[in-house]
């Protein structure tokens, strides 16, 4: 009897367990999304690319090294003649005894067929006319772009599982109704059919009822399709895999937020900050400009090695058929002909610059009126909550009143199944209005933070 237990709790506990793996919080869906949406991981990939690109234009402030080999095998010799050789050797007679006993002798040459040459430079840029260090600028300023745009594709995805959540939840509490619909209309039904057996009352009333349980049924359908679909797309959007379900949240007293000044608010969106960042993108760009119009300075140091093959002995004795030199080198070099064009592509780069200014102010103003607009909403949507509310009452009132009236026999079921008929669209009605706040709500939040 106490392994039996035993084994019941173990099963109960475990599927519990799994009970609590499969239900998720509008939070935990967050959550999920941020570690899992394919878009935020592409976002992710993209910001490590502006890395690499940043880390790429640092490596312009090291020095530029190159080496280069040259190697060659000829078919036949390069060098090669005949003849005798000349009179004026015997002028080298003191420097050189017994070469007089050349002259006139015959001569021929077959020298030289193959070589190779090794060049290994290192040049160190002096100035550039700030161009390396602007075109570092740049990237830091993308670097910041690409933050920012990761950070929106965060909040719009956050904002589409909050949009898709409460979707699934207005669909859910519409089931509340609708089982709570079906009871009111079963103990109706039940109801006629007795009345129906007395003779009390007809057999129209008795399908007008079942063809009320058929809607209902018909409804319960549509609900139930509507969840399943939003479920896939929620799954989707969080990277959950498997069968799961939302933790439907508890209707509570709705609080307004208070509200954000809206220009202040405004100067801390992610949009405006991209577009400053436009702004200063487009003024290190004039810097770039003026930096092509500016002489360039760079020094280095250049080391050879260049060796020849294919030499007679009488010819290796006397020369070097190795060699190995170095050389200091320093390049000033002046663009002339980019004085002509500069100063318009200076003036042309200003007035993008005033341009990308203007986009600037202008987004403060959209982005103000926007949410400004979200708190008009925000606003709105609370209302509609207290009104549907107030009918929520009113038509279960007006229920309860028609169900006393048509057991009593004072009224007929047509006002009763109306009655019944008018509460549950004003359930529905709230349940839609509490989900349309929610999101505003969090579409408001998002905006000001």
């Amino acid at each position: 009897m106490n392994k039996r237990i035993i084994i019941l709790i173990m099963i109960l506990g475990v599927s519990l367990v799994v009970d609590a793996q499969t239900f998720y919080t509008l939070e935990q869906c967050i959550d999920s999304a941020r570690a899992n949406n394919w878009s935020l991981k592409n976002a992710a990939i993209e910001m490590q690319r502006s890395d690499e690109q940043k880390a790429a234009i640092y490596t312009k402030y090291f020095p530029s090294i190159s080496a280069n080999v040259n190697a060659f095998h000829a078919f036949d010799k390069l060098i090669k003649g005949d003849g005798t050789y000349p009179q004026e050797l015997a002028a080298f007679e003191s420097l050189m005894p017994g070469i007089s006993q050349m002259v006139g002798q015959p001569f021929e040459i077959s020298e030289l067929n193959r070589g190779y040459g090794v060049t290994l430079s290192v040049m160190q840029p002096i100035y550039a006319g700030g161009q390396i260090h602007t075109k570092n600028q740049l990237a830091s300023v993308e670097q910041g772009v690409m933050a920012l745009q990761q950070l929106l594709k965060e909040d719009e995805v956050v904002q589409k599982v909050t949009e898709n959540y409460w979707q699934i939840a207005q669909l859910k509490y519409n089931l509340q109704t609708l089982d709570a619909a079906e009871r009111q209309v079963d103990a109706v039904l039940k109801q006629v059919n007795q009345y129906v057996k007395a003779g009390v009352t007809t057999s129209n009333d008795l399908l007008r009822v079942q063809l009320r349980q058929q809607e209902l049924l018909s409804n319960r359908l549509k609900v139930e399709n509507g969840i399943s679909l939003l479920q896939l797309l929620l799954s989707q959007q969080c990277g959950i895999h498997g069968a799961f379900d939302i933790v439907l949240p508890e209707t509570s007293e709705i609080i307004l937020t208070e509200q954000v000044d809206p220009q202040t608010a405004a100067s801390q969106r992610k949009e405006y900050q991209l577009a400053a960042k436009g702004a200063e993108a487009e003024r290190l760009q004039i810097k770039l400009e003026r930096g092509k119009c500016l002489p360039t300075v760079a020094v280095g140091v250049v080391g050879m090695n260049t060796g020849f093959g294919g030499l007679s002995s009488s010819v290796s004795d006397y020369m070097k058929t190795n060699i190995t030199n170095g050389l200091l080198m320093a390049t000033v070099s002046v663009p002339i002909s980019e004085w002509w064009t500069g100063s318009h592509s200076i003036r042309r780069q200003k007035l993008k610059h005033q341009e990308a200014l203007n986009t600037q102010n202008e987004a403060l103003e959209k982005l103000s009126i926007d949410i400004q607009s979200a708190w008009n909403n925000l606003e709105e949507a609370q209302k509609q909550v207290s009104v549907f509310k107030i009918a929520v009452e009113q038509s279960k009132e007006n229920l309860r009143q028609n169900t006393i009236k048509y057991n009593s026999g004072t009224s007929d079921l047509t006002d009763l199944l109306d009655a019944e008929t008018l509460h549950r669209q004003s359930e529905n009605n709230l349940s839609s209005a509490i989900a349309d706040y929610e999101v505003k709500l969090a579409d408001y939040k998002r905006k000001v933070k």
